[in-house]
């Protein structure tokens, strides 16, 4: 009895084992690198909204009406966005609102080997003032 190879499969398993080695690194960089821009989601909107309420925090209370003091709160907003070092826009968009929107930039982990250099994620936070409970 004879078990001797055929020519046919010769090198078939380093073929298989090469892709499937590929296939692991692109599962396992989908993984880590997803999981990098999940995070840079989440910071994105959380520093937008941080910056917001701080921007909203600067009210003039001097006259009638309870309002933003625009320079003041433009201040606030991108001195948070300084210590975060983050990017981002500071829009006053009513009397009582502020819009801010902020940019995480990210580079990949492993999907880098592939050619993609980073990721930008945007998050985006809208506050309004609300005076003695009652929304404006």
């Amino acid at each position: 009895m004879s078990f001797g190879r055929r020519n046919g499969d010769r090198g078939s398993v380093t073929v298989f084992a090469a892709l499937a080695g590929l296939a692991l690194l692109l599962v396992t960089g989908l993984v880590v690198d997803g999981a990098g821009i999940l995070r840079a989601s989440a910071r994105a909107e959380q520093v937008a909204a941080e910056a917001a309420r701080a921007a909203v925090q600067a009210a003039d209370t001097r006259g009638a009406a309870v309002r933003i003091d625009q320079p003041a709160a433009i201040r606030a907003a991108r001195a948070y966005l300084d210590v975060a070092s983050v990017e981002g826009q500071v829009r006053i968009t009513g009397p009582r609102t502020v819009e801010v929107i902020t940019t995480v930039h990210g580079r990949y982990v492993i999907l880098g080997v592939l050619g993609r250099p980073g990721y930008a994620r945007v998050g985006t936070a809208r506050v309004a003032l609300a005076v003695g409970g009652t929304p404006p």
